[in-house]
Parts: structure tokens; C-alpha cells; sequence
């Protein structure tokens, strides 16, 4: 998990080969072009040019992701995202996410590949790649170089599928989330198999062997504080930790599924021409490789009437991933959570704003009645403030004040919404 950076903080970072990237050590140089054709092994993927490679110590990263925020995630487009992670609850209203998500991506990162200017570097903290643990020397190297294989994985990725506009970063945007999992799921596989010296999706058995190590994400965080970025990760708010860890530990699991299921070629094909389109199909993999099940649209309709002087401030989907968050907080209970946010067929919300009062509107449609009234009864232990009506298939979620008349309108209007095909 803290082996590679993220891919949204690859996105993120400056499109350059930057004052402050510095050429590897000459013994990591002369390694990089035998990793990377390991990389090529285990992916299936032919490198078509080279790789620049380089690194960059914390002060240089701090600044890099400092100067992204500000040039490719601005304030302006960053509060949104803020105003909705606060309106459902998801994160302390004393949070200020501008200063907090750079600092929290900072931490994790050992290596990134930049997709826009094609370049890898890796971060030098304490004068090591990856600093000392209490891993013997040769598994230190060989973690050292499990980081080059991941990043060298997506210099693979981008030279074949173009990753700069393959994913945009979006954590707001259910479907962006699936992709940069399949992103970060595919490399990670890689260079799980680079570790183990085989290919996994060959082992019988293997997805059942994985399941305890890919069931508990966050009890490894508690089992690891002294890896870089543990400790920083285990203390943000369950969101992150959900949304971050989603990416590598379901993203392996989900292209693992895919290798199983129809090798290679599948596993290109969600690359060009046919992406996992909800998070939902990445935690279910049978849900896009085998028994369909695409997300329904469901289009935000104009509420200008049913709330007059609002001002609407930001609409986005939340998907399975994030429900199965927001109602783990508010019941306590792990598995209920995923088994309510299971049978997700599509959702939409809302933030509005008027005097300093926020009210969100939220819009879910589900697989089945019995999955609607599953999600439901979980729904109603958000909380007070939280109004839940379903009709069917279809749950309207409000929350904020409304005079009861306005509600009934608002609900009117959202439940009238018809969704679009899947």
C-alpha cells in the first residue's frame, strides 16, 4: 500500500521533469532497465521507449504536491468536494481539505510515475528509497525494487493506454474512482507477481488463498505503524482510508479476477474498450466480466422550484464504495454496512446552500425492493436530521432543514426522476 503512490497523486503532480529531480543512484540506475523488463514480463507489455527515472527527497515532493494542488485541483474546484464529503458526514467540518489532502497523499507516496510528462521518480526519505524497517537487507532490496516494478507498471499502462486521460482523479466521480483502481489494482498485481517470482492468476485457488490478506485493509494498517504513512493513514477519517486503500488492495483484486477470467487479453480490454464503470463492478469483478451489472443514470432534475433561493454548490455520485462508508460509521457494524450497500443500481446527490444553511439531497436507485428496503433500514440509522423515503426500488435521503411542505416537494421531485439505461 505505501509502496507506490497513488494514482491520483500521479495525476496531480507537476507535468515536468522538474528542478529537484535528481538522477538515481548509479547501482538503482543500472537496475532500472532489468526491472522494467520484468515489468514487461509479468504485465505483457512491451516498453516502446524508455523510462527517465529519478528522485526526489520530502521537501521536493511536499512542494510538487503543494504546486499540483494549486495548479490542477484549485481551491475552487476543491471545496466542492469538501462541502459534500461534509454534508454527508464523512469528514469533520474543522477539516480544511485543501491543506489536508496534499499532506496526506505526501505521506504515502514512495514513487510515482507522472502520466503527463512521462517520467518516474521515486522519494528518498532518510537517504533510503524505502526507509529501514526491520525487513532483512534483501528483502529491503527486493521491496525497494517491488517500487520500481509498480511504477515502471504504469510507464507500461501509459504507453499503451494513455493514462492521462484514461482516469481524471475525480474522488467524487464513482466511475473515475473504478478506473484509478484498475489503474493502481493492475500494477500492484504486477509487481505482486514480480515479489513471488510467479503469476498468481495461474495458482488454483488463488483468490480464496488472497482473502484474508485482501479482506482487512485497514486491520494491516494497525499491524504495520512503523511503515512510512501508516500512522498518518490510520489517523485520517474513514473515507480516505476506505477510498485509498480501495484502489490497491480491491484494484489488485478486481484484475486478478480479470487475469483468471479471460488472461491478458480481458484484463487489456477493461484498458481500451470496455473500463469498469462503478465501484461497485470493482468490489463485485462478476459484475463486468461475467453476470453484468452497469450502473443505472439518473439524471439531477432542475429544483428550482421545490427550493427556491438555494443555491446548489456541487451534485456528484457516492457509489457502493463510499455507502458502504457513510453507513459503516453510523452502525458500527462492518458487515451489515457492505451487505446495505450491496444491490447499488445507481445514485445521484446534491449540496445546496441559502443563508448559511446547507441541505443536501441524495437520489438511489437499487437492484431490487428487497435490496431498497435493505438499504433503507440502514439509512435510518444515520441519524437525526436524515429523512429517508422510499418508494420501490428508489431512496430519497435529505438531510438539512426543510419546512414539511418543502420536503414533500423535494421528495416529490426526486422520486419522479426516470432513471436511464444501464
Amino acid at each position: 500500500m505505501t509502496t507506490s503512490l497513488l494514482f491520483l497523486c500521479a495525476l496531480l503532480l507537476p507535468p515536468a521533469l522538474p528542478a529537484g529531480v535528481a538522477p538515481l543512484p548509479e547501482a538503482l540506475e543500472n537496475r532500472v532497465e532489468a526491472l522494467l523488463e520484468e515489468a514487461e514480463k509479468y504485465r505483457g507489455l512491451e516498453a516502446k521507449e524508455a523510462v527517465p527515472s529519478g528522485t526526489v527527497d520530502d521537501s521536493a515532493l511536499k512542494r510538487k504536491m503543494v504546486e499540483s494542488f494549486q495548479t490542477d485541483l484549485p481551491p475552487e474546484k476543491l471545496r466542492p468536494v469538501e462541502v459534500a464529503l461534509k454534508a454527508f458526514g464523512l469528514v469533520p467540518e474543522s477539516l480544511d481539505l485543501v491543506k489536508f489532502f496534499p499532506d496526506l497523499l505526501t505521506s504515502q507516496v514512495a514513487g510515482f510515475y507522472d502520466p503527463e510528462r512521462h517520467y518516474l521518480a521515486l522519494v528518498q526519505r532518510e537517504g533510503e528509497i524505502v526507509p529501514s524497517t526491520d525487513l532483512p537487507a534483501d528483502q529491503a532490496k527486493k521491496a525497494e525494487e517491488a517500487v520500481l516494478v509498480h511504477e515502471l507498471t504504469h510507464a507500461l499502462q501509459d504507453q499503451h493506454f494513455h493514462l492521462e486521460t484514461f482516469a481524471s482523479g475525480q474522488p467524487l466521480d464513482d466511475a473515475d474512482v473504478a478506473r484509478v483502481a484498475l489503474i493502481e489494482g493492475d500494477a500492484t498485481l504486477v509487481m505482486m507477481d514480480f515479489f513471488s517470482g510467479m503469476s498468481l492468476a495461474a495458482l488454483p485457488g488463488v483468490e480464496e488463498m488472497m482473502g484474508s490478506f485482501l479482506d482487512d485493509p485497514r486491520g494491516m494498517l494497525e499491524s504495520a505503524p512503523g511503515v512510512p504513512g501508516v500512522a498518518e493513514l490510520a489517523s485520517a477519517p474513514a473515507w480516505f482510508q476506505d477510498t485509498l486503500l480501495f484502489s490497491y488492495f480491491e484494484g489488485f483484486r478486481f484484475s486478478l479476477s480479470a487475469r483468471r477470467k479471460g488472461g491478458q487479453e480481458l484484463l487489456d480490454r477493461a484498458f481500451t474498450k470496455d473500463p469498469p464503470r462503478s465501484s461497485e463492478q470493482i468490489l463485485h469483478p462478476e459484475k463486468w466480466h461475467t453476470k453484468r451489472d452497469d450502473p443505472v443514470v439518473l439524471p439531477w432534475p432542475d429544483l428550482s422550484r421545490a427550493l427556491p433561493g438555494w443555491t446548489k454548490t456541487t451534485e456528484a455520485q457516492l457509489g457502493e464504495l463510499t455507502i458502504r462508508t457513510l453507513l459503516r460509521g453510523a452502525l458500527k457494524k462492518e458487515e451489515r454496512a457492505a451487505q446495505a450497500a450491496a444491490g447499488w443500481g445507481g445514485d445521484r446527490f446534491a449540496v445546496y446552500e441559502k443563508d448559511g444553511q446547507r441541505l443536501l439531497a441524495w437520489l438511489t436507485e437499487w437492484d431490487t425492493d428487497a435490496d431498497a428496503r435493505e438499504f433503507q433500514g440502514a439509512a435510518k440509522g444515520l441519524g437525526r436530521g436524515w429523512a429517508v423515503q422510499r418508494t420501490g426500488r428508489r431512496v430519497v435521503v435529505i438531510r438539512g432543514t426543510l419546512r414539511k411542505p418543502e420536503r414533500a416537494a423535494l421528495q416529490a421531485e426526486l422520486a419522479a426522476v426516470r432513471a436511464g439505461n444501464r
